[in-house]
């Protein structure tokens, strides 16, 4: 690497030497993937977005809220009080990523042959629910009107159209990437350099599997959504069925420790079980979830 930081990410001084070394050891991220699955009781969730959409006029089709959004914002809110979990490995080296990023596949239509197209969003680690859900329907919007995610893909097109282009350009970004010297002009419109990359397949009545990480791209979490299914409640709710969603996330072990990763994945599951937590501001949020 010529440069010790990229246009994405600053390097991070690793403290414990066997951290350290466990880059050398477990050179790429499916050699160092780790798979976490969780079965979430989102009726809470469910109930809120139902609220939220009732008080939205019928023709603001563009401002309701959903599901996946308000799960969006709740890994948004995990990882802006979890800052360790947006990191990536890059040249055996640990970095904290300046930004955070989601990228996620949209179908045009729920059709077998309907083209698929990648989105990719920017966010905040301020932002609330009201702000995600904007966002993350515009991007399907821009999607399923156009056909694309954006300059990504426009990108990927004409490549692909140049005989002998995706070995050519291809082989260039990576070595520009291995030298911290790709441009963010096109880092940034690449899905696979992002914090997370989510697969809603419960949207289309899909239980979830477990996904690869990419080893193309710097993403060091897939998360996975399947199906809603009803379950028996616990504690106080027993005695009746309450709706549960499957996650399935894949993860880089080599960014933090199994600790910090469990900890982390109680504050999501929290944040989906009280969703009010969304839209406070993020220190208020902070002190309702500290022990």
């Amino acid at each position: 690497m010529i440069f010790r930081d990229r246009p994405d990410g600053t390097r991070v001084r690793i403290p414990h030497a066997i951290n350290a070394i466990m880059p050398y050891m477990m050179r790429g991220r499916n050699e160092s993937a780790i798979y976490y699955e969780k079965d979430v009781d989102i009726e809470n969730a469910l109930h809120y977005v139902k609220r939220k959409n009732d008080m939205i006029p019928a023709e603001e089709e563009t401002a309701r809220y959903s599901l996946f959004a308000l799960v969006l914002a709740a890994i948004l809110r995990t990882i802006a009080l979890r800052p360790q979990l947006n990191r990536f490995i890059h040249g055996r080296a640990l970095y904290q990523r300046n930004h955070i990023a989601f990228s996620f596949i949209v179908k045009q239509k729920l059709q077998d042959e309907a083209p698929e197209g990648s989105a990719k969003v920017f966010l905040q680690p301020q932002e609330n629910l009201e702000a995600v859900t904007k966002k993350v329907n515009q991007a399907i919007s821009h999607v399923r009107q156009y056909g694309e995610g954006g300059d990504g893909e426009k990108i990927a097109k004409l490549v692909h159209a140049i005989p002998g282009g995706k070995a050519l350009v291809i082989g260039l970004y990576r070595i520009l990437d291995r030298l911290n010297l790709a441009p963010w002009a096109l880092l940034k419109t690449d899905p696979l350099y992002s914090t997370v990359y989510i697969a809603n397949l419960g949207s289309i009545g899909l239980d979830a599997p477990f996904h690869h990480l990419y080893e193309w791209g710097n993403a060091s979490f897939f998360v996975v959504l399947g199906k809603l299914q009803q379950k028996e409640g616990k504690g106080a709710h027993a005695a009746t069925k309450r709706h549960h969603l499957s996650f399935k996330v894949t993860l880089d072990e080599r960014i933090s420790d199994g600790l910090y990763f469990a900890r982390s994945a109680s504050i999501f599951a929290r944040l989906l079980a009280k969703p009010e937590l969304l839209e406070l501001p993020l220190e208020e949020a902070r002190a309702k979830l500290t022990p």
